[in-house]
């Protein structure tokens, strides 16, 4: 009986962070990141397909919320670079789950006028709340 409770609360999490995940983006700045060229020129990298977000198992046994802040460049064929953790709270709660979710998203390669090109310095907070 417990496990079927423990089941179905972890059902429930996934499906609202599946919702809450392709939300994420729509809230704010859009379905961008923004970062800069080399020419120093802010750039918008247009996110193309946004998988679900998984909370982690552990987190949601400990009921634990807290936020991960990614850093990381996207170069001119639309794939992300030196993705790393900059912050998280707890640590190494979100770490994984928000390293996951980042590598299976698929960007649109970016340009600056019409020319493809790296973009730099893109920062990212993504939070992880539990139902309420």
């Amino acid at each position: 009986m417990k496990s079927n409770i423990a089941r179905r609360a972890l059902g429930l999490a996934i499906i609202i962070f599946v919702s809450i995940s392709s939300s994420v983006f729509a809230q704010g700045s859009g379905r961008w990141f923004e970062g800069t060229a080399p020419t120093g020129e802010e750039v918008r990298v247009y996110i193309e397909a946004i998988p679900p977000l998984k909370y982690p198992r552990r987190a949601l046994r400990m009921r634990s919320e807290g936020f991960v802040l990614l850093n990381f460049d996207v170069n001119e064929e639309g794939e992300m670079v030196d993705l790393r953790v900059a912050e998280a709270e707890p640590r190494l709660v979100f770490d994984k789950a928000a390293l996951q979710y980042f590598e299976r998203m698929k960007l649109i390669p970016p340009s600056l006028n019409g020319q493809p090109v790296y973009v730099s310095d893109i920062s990212f907070r993504l939070a992880f709340a539990l139902p309420k």
